[in-house]
């Protein structure tokens, strides 16, 4: 959903950032910073357990589609966020860059980074394509093209227009993936998205590796992880309470303007709350904040705070979200795999077509008690 993908972002970034400044030892300029790369989700899983347990496919698509654009906007978001703070070191006190005079440029200044970025993907990925329609069925070109639109769009937008980058790559994706299907046809559409989820799996893997081998702090500070506790519950309790905030603000002004059967539930909004788990991304934006920006002991408490609230959701929330789909009752299939599902299918068709064997006796086939 685009309202909580973009709007709700931003939102989050300001009630996370305000009371993550207020309640614990980081300045504004570090706790906004924070604000902004934590208000990505990742509902990877989420969305994988809803297939499992047969969600409601409007939930599926609500959940999904917010993930199609926060993780660009988060980008954006700190990367506007790191401009303001870094004017704010010419400053007395930091914290004056947050006046109005900053903060009234900020949505022009988004707008146009966010969606300028996002013309030059979809221009980019509109042109791959039409190369790709002379490519006589090459897989490796095929492939290789869609790859080379990612960082030639990225280039483009955030290198020489000064534009997002990550929205272009973005874009330049959805355009592949909405043309791939009709001028490639179904076999090579499911190669590239094969390759694509493939490198979005190793990308997530580096991650985590590089933050073992580069951030030896972990490591010798982690007796320090008890004096960090109380601030490490702030941040969780910021990052609930905005993900609640901008799921009640987005279902105040969506379900009055809808038919009531369409409206979103409670339990619904609540499945939207807990799965708001948080991924790879907020580490690798908290990693790349420069020390120029912040204190190193501002910056290492940034990366714990991020890692905190990263282990609680996918240790509060994920554990725990099959219970409570169940407990709504969004387990429409009682907890069956796919696979069973398919097993189960295959029986009743062969049944009712009178073939016997494996799948039991079939019409016309005398059954003994």
């Amino acid at each position: 959903m685009f309202a909580l993908a973009v709007p709700g972002v931003l939102v989050s970034t300001a009630v996370v950032g305000l009371l993550v400044a207020q309640f614990t030892p980081l300045g504004l300029n570090a706790a906004m910073l924070f604000g902004a790369l934590i208000s990505a989700t990742d509902p990877v899983a989420v969305i994988g357990l809803f297939h499992e347990l047969g969600a409601p496919k409007r939930l599926s698509m609500v959940v999904d589609g917010e993930s199609l654009f926060n993780d660009a906007t988060a980008i954006v978001a700190f990367d506007i966020v790191a401009a303001i703070a870094a004017g704010g070191l010419l400053l007395a006190d930091p914290a004056d860059a947050w006046n109005l005079a900053a903060l009234a440029k900020v949505p022009g200044q988004f707008l146009l980074v966010f969606f300028g970025g996002t013309l030059v993907g979809v221009t980019a990925g509109w042109l791959v394509m039409q190369v790709i329609r002379l490519s006589h069925r090459d897989p490796l070109t095929e492939v290789g093209l869609t790859t080379v639109v990612a960082y030639a769009a990225f280039i483009l937008a955030n290198h020489y227009l000064k534009w997002s980058g990550v929205m272009a790559a973005c874009g330049a994706g959805v355009m592949v993936n909405f043309y791939s299907k009709r001028i490639l046809g179904d076999k090579m559409h499911g190669a590239i998205r094969r390759f694509w989820s493939f490198a979005a799996f190793m990308a997530n893997s580096i991650i985590f590796l590089l933050l073992g081998l580069t951030e030896s702090f972990l490591i010798h500070d982690l007796g320090r992880l008890r004096f960090v506790g109380a601030a490490v519950g702030v941040a969780i309790l910021a990052v609930v309470l905005a993900r609640a905030i901008i799921i009640g603000l987005t279902v105040l002004f969506y379900n009055p303007f809808i038919k009531p059967a369409n409206r979103i539930t409670w339990p619904e909004q609540f499945i939207m709350l807990w799965g708001g788990l948080r991924g790879a991304l907020p580490i690798a934006l908290a990693v790349s904040i420069a020390p120029a920006i912040v204190s190193p002991a501002e910056r290492t408490l940034v990366i714990q705070l991020t890692l905190g609230v990263i282990l609680f959701t996918i240790l509060g929330q994920g554990t725990t979200m099959k219970r409570f789909m169940r407990r709504f009752g969004f387990a429409r299939r009682g907890g069956v795999t796919p696979g069973a599902t398919s097993r189960a299918a295959g029986r009743r068709t062969a049944a009712a077509a009178g073939i016997p064997g494996l799948f039991g006796a079939g019409r016309g086939a005398s059954v003994s008690a």
